[in-house]
Formats: C-alpha cells, sequence, structure tokens
C-alpha cells in the first residue's frame, strides 16, 4: 500500500487569493449593485465615505 501526501491546500490557495482590499470592494459593489443582500453596518458606513470623497472623474 503506498501511502501519498497531499500538500496542504491552504498556502497554494493564499497566493492565488486577490488581497483583502480587493474581496472586500468586489462584496460591496455587488451589494450596491443589488446582487447581494446589504449588510447595513457594512454597506453603510463605506457608502458614507464613498459619497464624503467621491472618485474624481
Amino acid at each position: 500500500m503506498k501511502i501519498r501526501h497531499r500538500p496542504d491546500h491552504a498556502p497554494r490557495r493564499k497566493g492565488e487569493y486577490p488581497p483583502i482590499e480587493e474581496q472586500l470592494d468586489a462584496l460591496w459593489h455587488a451589494m450596491d449593485r443589488g446582487e447581494l443582500p446589504k449588510v447595513n453596518g457594512f454597506y453603510d458606513r463605506i457608502k458614507e465615505i464613498k459619497d464624503r470623497h467621491p472618485k474624481p472623474d
């Protein structure tokens, strides 16, 4: 019987995930588009900041 060692998946995945900032931004935009339900404590706080400091055209 051969025993095969499977490397841990976590470090391999970690290197391929986008930075946490990008993940959170993607979630916020999905909520803003109505694709996900709005999580009030998360969505509202970021919306306030985005409204106060709009992206330049």
